[in-house]
């Protein structure tokens, strides 16, 4: 991320690099050697509150988790095989690397922040990235971490090995800025958008698919820049349940976790069928009974369930999904969601599930190649980073990987583009979808500025 500017134009996160630090891409010979401290720390640490400027990567739940400043290491890599090329390219990294973690939490030691594209085709990279520093809070337990690079003389001094600065110097206060005037202009009128949903509802009327999930874009026109690391404190303070993240060109707060594992064990969270409710308030008593007993919400989320069940089959040795869906409430919101645990085989990493696991019935449609041309032909945009995996992985193979919804691509300083959308099975209304897609947008939106008067 450029250091000079409070929201990234995407070519200068793609150049951006601290001094001397290597950029490693997919196929590359050369692995660098890094060398990784993690330190423990004895202060209390509120951490949303110390987002700085020049923030790299974020990722924060409940107050806790990791943010970043710096680049020590990143590959970009593209195509279908873009999972395996980022998770073969950080195990090769974890492998040389001399990490000294006095700590033993998890989070600490090495970590890649990453970010994928939703589609093979996409012209946007996805990306991990190792930052030079890293601030976590996890399980109460406050920790830095520091990378260098080693160089051929393995006695040169570097940042990890000698005496750190003061975390608070390299982690100050966030920065708060009054929420700006915005100009939003969706890439469809509500009615065009309306019709979009009658064509996806005609497909599946003619057999081509049973779910499509259907997705707009608007782009929003800030009057003035609004710092990333302000954003984010905003997104972790009014949505505080969810995985508030940051990487790239993406930021979000999203309440859908694709892959977390840990010693062996896989935690998902599938989220399909939906409630938009009015900010502050929660479906009445009866109408939380009708949508938990609606036909068509809990057709959309077996679709979503069987996504993620069957497509794990070979990477686990028993996997287990909620025996109902529970309501999740959320601010605007109200999901069904259902809650899968598993035990992984033996080597399989958190991007290896989370690789095979997109794109899910809950983000692209059920069957997924059909629902994955559908989108391609009435979506006007790229879809980028939206609906994908976003998370961060350690050097076991453990990790944490949400799929990236309530989300922006920051495109200029003064230029975001925010993405939403939902499920489509057949009886879905095309006016109830358009007020679902906009109530997904109003967390970002929110946290980016107010419309223009």
């Amino acid at each position: 991320m450029s250091t000079s500017e409070p929201v990234p134009d995407p070519s200068a996160v793609a150049a951006h690099s601290a001094p001397g630090a290597p950029r490693a891409h997919a196929g590359s010979a050369a692995t660098p050697a890094l060398r990784v401290r993690t330190l423990r720390l004895e202060d209390e640490i509120d951490l949303p509150a110390h987002l700085p400027r020049d923030l790299t990567a974020a990722w924060l739940r409940h107050g806790q988790g990791m943010v970043g400043i710096g680049t020590a290491w990143t590959c970009t890599t593209s195509g279908p095989d873009r999972f395996e090329d980022a998770s073969a390219r950080f195990r090769e990294l974890a492998a040389a690397a001399r990490i000294d973690d006095e700590v033993g939490t998890r989070g600490s030691g090495l970590i890649a922040f990453g970010s994928f594209s939703y589609s093979a085709s996409s012209p946007r990279p996805s990306t991990l990235l190792v930052p030079r520093a890293i601030l976590g809070v996890l399980d109460n337990d406050p920790f830095l971490t520091l990378v260098d690079v080693l160089d051929e003389q393995e006695d040169a001094p570097d940042a990890a090995g000698a005496a750190p600065t003061d975390w608070r110097d390299m982690f100050p206060s966030t920065p708060r800025a009054e929420r700006t005037r915005v100009q939003i202009d969706p890439d469809h009128t509500p009615d065009e958008y309306q019709e979009l949903v009658r064509r996806a509802l005609g497909m599946i009327e003619e057999g081509r698919a049973q779910k499509i999930v259907l997705s707009e874009s608007s782009t929003v026109h800030l009057e003035q820049a609004q710092p990333v690391a302000t954003l984010l404190s905003r997104l972790a303070e009014s949505y505080p349940t969810t995985w508030v993240y940051h990487l790239s060109d993406v930021i979000g707060a999203t309440p859908e976790m694709l892959a977390d594992t840990e010693h062996g064990r896989l935690f998902s969270r599938v989220l399909a069928g939906s409630r938009p409710v009015a900010e502050g308030s929660e479906l009445a008593e009866q109408d939380r009974r009708a949508f938990r007993s609606d036909a068509k919400e809990l057709a959309e989320h077996a679709f979503a369930i069987d996504s993620v069940t069957s497509r794990l089959a070979d990477l686990t040795t028993e996997i287990t999904a909620s025996a109902e869906p529970f309501v999740l409430r959320l601010p605007g919101l109200e999901h069904l969601a259902s809650d899968v645990a598993g035990e992984l085989r033996e080597g399989v990493t958190s991007l290896d599930v989370a690789g095979r696991l997109h794109p899910s019935a809950a983000v692209s449609g059920t069957p997924r190649e059909a629902a994955d041309a559908a989108i391609a032909e009435l979506e006007v945009r790229d879809r980028g980073g939206y609906a994908s995996p976003v998370g961060w992985m350690d050097a076991e193979g453990d990790g944490q990987w949400a799929i990236a919804l309530r989300m922006a691509h920051l495109e200029t300083p003064t230029r975001v583009r925010v993405q939403s959308g939902g499920g489509l099975v057949a009886g879905s209304d095309p006016v109830l979808e358009h007020a679902e897609a906009l109530a997904k947008s109003r967390p970002v939106l929110r946290a980016i500025g107010r419309p223009e008067d």
